[in-house]
């Protein structure tokens, strides 16, 4: 029988030809055996089960074929909250979690409606309802499974009485029923020619609907700018999350209807958020 050690060894051997392929094996067998990787640390010596051993390595395989960590586990961490994910939905990146912060930030102690354009996950949505327990977020999306996992997200981090799921496409007129003061969203921004280009884990296993945004990469911030209006009160804020290379050009779009527009860059020093408010 083999230890802990022996075979997490044998799960970096696979994972060679990703990155940081000890912290993904170490994901994967703390995954298998429901511990932490202090644990490992601890119990590097034990013994670990053949079934144990074989199904870890039969993960590390499929990590190796360029399958997510994140879907393999079925859980991903934002805002040091854990969330499920699955293929339906986006695995929230880190740099993500700026934007839910610049949020839960301003609006500390405040009793803010706030509406989460293409919520996949609900990772934003959820963060933003756990660290302002005075608001109410409305989360759409235009993917019946996406807002399925974002339900039992609600549920997980305990903000299903806080948090609306609506079924929406988010290039069509918004029908909330209702005003909001701060409008959110991290819509599919990748040019589609530039989709197939992207990395295995990303373009072959992430969903198409949550990564297209159109051939210039930005049809959903042309259309969200254009339809919030109706949902947004004047002086209300909106927060986009952008790709690197498209700070001016969503700054453009968004200086026709709102005013003191900023681009925010994130900690490399790119630019990350765009927000303003609108007239």
């Amino acid at each position: 029988m083999v230890s802990l050690a022996e075979c997490l060894a044998k799960g970096v051997d696979i994972l060679s030809g990703t990155d940081l392929a000890r912290l993904e094996a170490e994901i994967l067998l703390c995954h298998v055996l429901g511990r932490d990787r202090l644990y490992l640390a601890v119990h590097k010596h034990d013994p670990i089960g053949a079934d144990d051993a074989s199904l870890f390595l039969q993960l590390c395989q499929r990590r190796a074929n360029g399958e997510p960590s994140a879907y393999i586990t079925g859980t991903r961490e934002f805002m040091s909250l854990e969330f499920e994910v699955n293929p339906s939905v986006l695995i929230p990146r880190p740099e993500t979690e700026m934007l839910a912060e610049l949020i839960c930030d301003k609006y500390k102690d405040k009793n803010a409606n706030i509406i989460d354009i293409c919520t996949g996950s609900g990772a934003i949505a959820c963060s933003v309802a756990h660290y302002l327990p005075d608001a109410r977020v409305t989360a759409v999306d235009i993917s019946k499974d996406a807002l399925a996992v974002a339900e039992r997200n609600c549920q997980r981090t305990g903000v299903a009485d806080r948090v609306t799921l609506m079924l929406a496409d988010a290039l069509e007129p918004i029908k909330a029923g209702k005003m909001f003061d701060i409008a959110v969203s991290n819509p599919p921004y990748i040019e589609t020619g530039v989709i197939a280009t992207l990395e295995v884990d990303v373009k072959d296993f992430e969903p198409m609907l949550a990564l297209d945004g159109g051939e210039d990469g930005l049809i959903f911030y042309r259309q969200i700018v254009n339809n919030i209006k109706s949902v947004l009160r004047a002086g209300g804020e909106l927060y986009f999350e952008i790709g690197s290379d498209q700070g001016s050009d969503v700054a453009h779009i968004m200086s026709a209807q709102f005013e003191n527009v900023t681009v925010i860059k994130d900690l490399a020093g790119l630019d990350r958020i765009v927000t303003g408010q609108l007239r």
